[in-house]
């Protein structure tokens, strides 16, 4: 079983032929959860990506961000919810039982409210600078390391994760990180998925809620 998970999410800047390309010469059985974060498609085309990369990461986890129309059509095993997504209450009304629900959250106060909501876990971040949020400070691994410990479920750190800094996110106590051009994005995708996924696998640090 593995101490920290790796997620990996698409990115919205390819289309679906280039996402499965890359995915099929990926060793995808390092990833923990896909995420299919498509925020301009429309749930028909969403239904169409999961179904075209479910057999590419059949031992992986996939998870529809937002759309749970879409999430509901392919019974997804897991929605990543956003700020302007339906509240977990809700989406637990809608859900088969047992669907693992995630919120986005940036701060301590959202965490704990979103646990206290019935989340699963939360996606915490921007950790570090990255180009998808620009202008906006990075938080840091400090900050992070605060939702962390007011946070009963599972926290998932996103924003500038490179292999080289694995090991500062996850002193925090973390149970994973997310990733998105880092990964889809790079001239050597392959490569980079087995970079994080040792810099995931041989660290000391334990997480203070683990994902499994």
């Amino acid at each position: 079983m593995r101490k920290h998970a790796l997620h990996v999410m698409t990115t919205g800047r390819q289309e679906l032929r280039q996402v499965a390309d890359i995915a099929g010469l990926c060793p995808t059985e390092l990833i923990d959860v896909l995420h299919i974060r498509e925020k301009s498609r429309g749930a028909r085309e969403i239904a169409q990506w999961y179904a075209a990369l479910q057999p590419l990461f059949s031992l992986s986890g996939i998870y529809i961000n937002d759309r749970l129309d879409a999430a509901l059509a392919v019974q997804a095993s897991g929605v990543q919810l956003a700020y302007n997504s339906l509240s977990v209450q809700q989406s637990r009304l809608i859900l088969p039982a047992g669907t693992r629900i995630g919120c986005s959250v940036h701060s301590v106060e959202e965490a704990v409210q979103a646990a206290d909501d019935g989340a699963d876990y939360v996606l915490y971040g921007h950790i570090f600078e990255t180009r998808s949020k620009p202008g906006l400070a990075p938080r840091g691994v400090q900050a992070l390391a605060d939702v962390v410990a007011a946070c009963p479920v599972p926290v998932i750190a996103i924003g500038g994760i490179e292999p080289d800094n694995v090991e500062d996110v996850l002193s925090s106590g973390c149970a994973g990180i997310a990733v998105l051009s880092s990964v889809l994005l790079h001239s050597e995708p392959a490569a980079q998925i087995r970079r994080f996924r040792q810099a995931l696998d041989r660290s000391h640090h334990i997480p203070r809620s683990g994902w499994q």
